[in-house]
């Protein structure tokens, strides 16, 4: 009877060695199954976020483009659908290209925005609603995102896609992208721009006496003078498929001034 008991306790041990060691085991199937499908849920979670900023990424560029067109359109490119609002009587569109603060105003009427200078230099840090900073800064920093108006005579605040140039909307975004159009000056003329990185996008060429051979060491020196023109800045913001994901762009956009303007 004594050896029998022994044979049944020493199996007994085993038992709970095995039991023991299933168990670890099972422990370490589960650890490595929830990672997996951790790493499985971040990547499709990396995926989904580099998607959404993509689609809002290429919003807000055919926010910059459209904004272009707004600003600068031809006539040989009709509009692909009628537009909603139209900037008929806008005599900066016509060829005699006068800045009107009629037309580009404080409060960015039709999305057109000229601002007195001292709101360029007010500190991000300092900025709010009641010391406004630049127009494209957030609302939070007294940024002009807000649209007010019930017409297009009245409306003031961002330009949303097509609204001037008929161009049809996106789809598989949350909003429509908009966009702001800055005036920034005439850098040829208003000497606080130089030096700020307001200026013309190429100077002019083959201005003032040739050079000899003697000074060709020399001709990285040579600054050419500034163009004529009227400079603007165009901030456009894009949306992704929620409203969570959004993408702010810029460009400078410059217009050369005619002789007899």
């Amino acid at each position: 009877m004594s050896h029998f008991a022994l044979a049944r306790t020493a199996h007994s041990l085993q038992s709970g060695v095995v039991m023991v060691i299933v168990l670890l085991f099972m422990l370490a199937l589960s650890t490595i199954a929830i990672f997996t499908v951790r790493n499985v849920t971040l990547g499709e979670r990396q995926a989904r976020n580099e998607s959404e900023y993509q689609v809002a990424r290429q919003a807000a560029e055919a926010a910059l483009r459209d904004a272009e067109r707004d600003l600068y359109p031809d006539a040989a490119l009709p509009a692909p659908t009628t537009p909603e609002c139209t900037r008929t009587g806008s005599v900066f569109r016509t060829n005699d290209r006068v800045v009107s603060a009629d037309e580009f105003t404080d409060t960015c009427l039709g999305g057109q925005c000229w601002v007195p200078a001292a709101r360029y230099a007010v500190a991000w840090g300092s900025a709010t609603t009641s010391n406004p900073g630049e127009p494209w800064w957030p609302i939070s920093k007294g940024g002009l995102w807000t649209s007010s108006g019930s017409t297009c005579a009245t409306y003031a605040g961002p330009v949303p896609l097509g609204r001037y140039t008929g161009v049809p909307p996106l789809v598989g975004v949350s909003r429509p992208p908009d966009y702001l159009i800055e005036y920034l000056g005439d850098p040829s003329q208003d000497t606080a721009l130089i030096g700020k990185g307001f200026e013309c996008a190429t100077p002019l060429i083959g201005v003032g006496p040739a050079l000899g051979a003697a000074d060709q060491t020399t001709v990285a020196t040579v600054t050419a003078p500034l163009m004529a023109c009227y400079l603007f800045r165009i901030t456009a913001r894009g949306f992704g498929p929620s409203t969570n994901t959004e993408v702010v762009m810029q460009s400078y956009f410059s217009i050369v001034k005619s002789s007899g303007s």
